[in-house]
């Protein structure tokens, strides 16, 4: 009985790949969304997904999918900051500074919940990405500190010291001086 390649390259540990979407898209939106911030989200979860079909044949299950999903998404999201940081650089070396424009504000989301959510997503993103991560992944997605490590591929001590550093520096700049831009 010959082996189907196409049907085996399809199944994995995990499922095949559009198992593994629809049961996780959510999650994954959630953690890009959260690491950063409010813009280019629905890009960033594409780029996450198109590694995800290209790796999920590697996936063996020896860690959660979610585990495995999270690294993915934090490698991407990763780069895609890196990226970020480098265009504005360029663009301000080469084009002069200019201020992004802002995006214009839906009235019907000056809701005192919106603002709270905005001031909060505002002082994540101000955080180191390392700090970031950390936070949101035990914060926010109640991951233990030996999890974080090992999806992170970092000493948990290391995770210790992040959460700690990442929990003072929000506290500070949710302060009327620490949200002071200079």
């Amino acid at each position: 009985m010959p082996i189907d390649q196409a049907a085996l390259f399809d199944r994995t540990a995990a499922g095949t790949f559009d198992e593994v979407y629809d049961a996780h898209f959510a999650y994954v939106y959630r953690i890009v969304a959260r690491l950063l911030g409010r813009r280019d989200v629905e890009d960033v979860v594409q780029e996450v997904f198109l590694v995800v079909h290209r790796k999920l044949p590697t996936f063996e299950g020896r860690a959660a999918i979610t585990t495995w999903l999270f690294s993915i998404c934090h490698r991407v999201v990763g780069a895609h900051v890196r990226k970020e940081r480098m265009q504005r650089i360029f663009f301000d070396v080469f084009r002069g500074n200019v201020e992004e424009i802002p995006s214009p504000l839906d009235p019907l989301q000056a809701m005192e919940r919106e603002e709270a959510g905005a001031r909060v997503a505002s002082t994540l993103a101000r955080l180191s990405f390392k700090k970031r991560v950390v936070l949101v992944m035990f914060e926010l997605e109640g991951w233990s500190c030996a999890e974080i490590a090992s999806a992170l591929g970092i000493p948990v001590d290391t995770v210790y010291t992040r959460l700690h550093h990442a929990r003072r520096d929000f506290a500070f700049l949710l302060t009327p001086h620490g949200g002071d831009e200079r």
